[in-house]
């Protein structure tokens, strides 16, 4: 079951004490109301009735589909506890028979803020892979960089839905607006297809980053095989 306390912080704009739900882990099925923050990009989301700023609350949080098989840790910062939580996790994992039987095809990630939560909460939940998602974004990057000019520093590259059906990449970059690009799925077929030996060997078994320096090493690997 989820796990969340009341906290205390301070309101950056106007500087009132706030009380706020810090979750150390979120289990699904059971806490369907916070997957439903997660993919609304609310979850981190604090608002400060006094002034009426909105700001984000960066902590670390365990989320757990039990159904879906996957884990999502959450670390905005990478410090030496932390590091050591996660090695003493794998290793756990890696020697508990009893743990892989229970957790037996589960994916374990690690991600950075709410922007990479809520992206892959939506990829696994869209039956995806994220490691293909990831590989397909380096292939976008030129087409991205051609529109909207080499010189532009892009911060996110992020999987979505469209409206009107199929997918997209939602694009954000410094001063400047998102912009979308449509998603070609044949392209990522064509990813599992090409790569899913060398993924599957680049795989770890425990909590892991699957992100851009992921992709970018598993491509160069490939064009060097």
């Amino acid at each position: 079951m989820a796990e969340v306390k009341t906290q205390k912080i301070t309101c950056p704009q106007c500087k009132r004490e706030l009380d706020i739900n810090v979750w150390s882990k979120v289990e699904l099925p059971y806490d369907a109301p916070q997957r439903e923050q997660v993919l609304r990009n609310t979850f981190f989301k604090v608002g400060c009735e006094n002034c009426k700023a909105t700001f984000t609350i960066a902590y670390n949080c365990k989320y757990n589909d039990m159904e879906r098989k996957y884990l999502l840790w959450v670390v905005p910062a990478m410090d030496d506890k932390t590091r050591k939580e996660i090695e003493v996790y794998n290793q756990r994992l890696s020697m508990d028979n009893s743990l892989r039987l229970a957790q037996g095809g589960y994916r374990y990630r690690i991600v950075r803020n709410d922007n990479e939560l809520r992206e892959k909460v939506f990829i696994f939940d869209e039956g995806l892979d994220d490691r293909y998602i990831e590989t397909l974004k380096i292939v976008y990057v030129p087409l991205i960089k051609n529109k909207v000019g080499k010189d532009i520093p892009i911060t996110g590259i992020y999987f979505d839905k469209k409206a009107s059906g199929g997918y997209q990449f939602v694009v954000t970059f410094v001063n400047k607006p998102p912009m979308c690009a449509d998603v070609n799925m044949e392209i990522y077929q064509d990813m599992m297809q090409k790569l899913k030996s060398i993924a599957e060997r680049n795989t770890p078994d425990g909590l892991c980053r699957i992100d851009a320096d992921w992709a970018l090493a598993i491509m160069m690997h490939q064009v060097e095989a």
